[in-house]
């Protein structure tokens, strides 16, 4: 069964700012919402655990999700290819980080 995962209004409003949208409308915060999950699916599908790919505190992870609303947000992005170049090269790094790709086990001896 497929894991629901939660947007908060706290990181709603944080990709808003970021996209330089001053209004809380729900047809623009339904189109956010949708490539946050895509985001996270992409992290997922390349290795990342959903654990962190759903992290709404990990800084790295953070700024993955805005980079790919940069990119992927409205219509006849002109700075497309630069947000979609620097979210899979930050994606390939997060993939190859032993943190961002293993589930965290407590120290049992």
């Amino acid at each position: 069964m497929k894991e629901k995962t939660i947007i908060s209004k706290e990181f709603l409003k944080k990709a808003r700012g970021f996209l330089r949208i001053t209004i809380d409308d729900d047809v623009i915060n339904t189109e956010i919402k949708t490539l946050i999950t895509a985001c996270r699916q992409d992290l997922i599908r390349n290795g990342i655990t959903s654990k962190m790919a759903n992290s709404e505190e990990d800084g790295l992870i953070i700024s993955a999700v805005l980079l790919y609303l940069k990119a992927e947000f409205g219509l006849d992005n002109k700075n497309y290819e630069k947000f979609r170049n620097s979210y899979e090269t930050l994606r390939t790094e997060l993939s190859l980080t032993d943190f961002y790709i293993s589930e965290a086990t407590d120290n049992v001896e």
